[in-house]
């Protein structure tokens, strides 16, 4: 597995790519960094975080929001394998932190992400 390396993706002679897990990691920030319908020929790549964040904080929408992330994963990242309960989301204070486990087909290592989903800036 290899993805394009983010931000150096551009050499003066080639793409610059990673492979393995750095490549994996790198195609989970592109889903969730990505608000779903932003992409004109993908229509359903993405999730709608920005629209989660500010509705009434409550346990449903934050049910929601996980279905979503578990099924762009599944959907769109097909080297991992996981169960939606390997999906955690923590709210503290302003900061929203993800963390994932997961089983990396490739390798069959077992992985944890832990991601900042959302951070206010001060």
């Amino acid at each position: 597995m290899k993805s394009i390396a983010f931000p150096k993706m551009i050499n003066k002679h080639s793409t610059q790519t990673v492979a393995d897990s750095t490549a994996t990691l790198q195609n989970i920030h592109l889903i969730l960094g990505s608000e779903k319908g932003e992409f004109k020929f993908d229509p359903f790549f993405g999730i709608r975080l920005k629209r989660y964040m500010f509705e009434q904080n409550n346990y449903i929408l934050r049910d929601i929001l996980i279905d979503e992330i578990y099924e762009q994963l599944v959907m769109f990242i097909p080297q991992i394998t996981l169960k939606r309960s390997d999906i955690k989301l923590t709210v503290e204070r302003a900061t929203v932190y993800l963390t994932i486990k997961c089983v990396n087909n490739a390798d069959f290592t077992l992985n944890t992400y832990n991601l900042v989903l959302f951070e206010e800036q001060e």
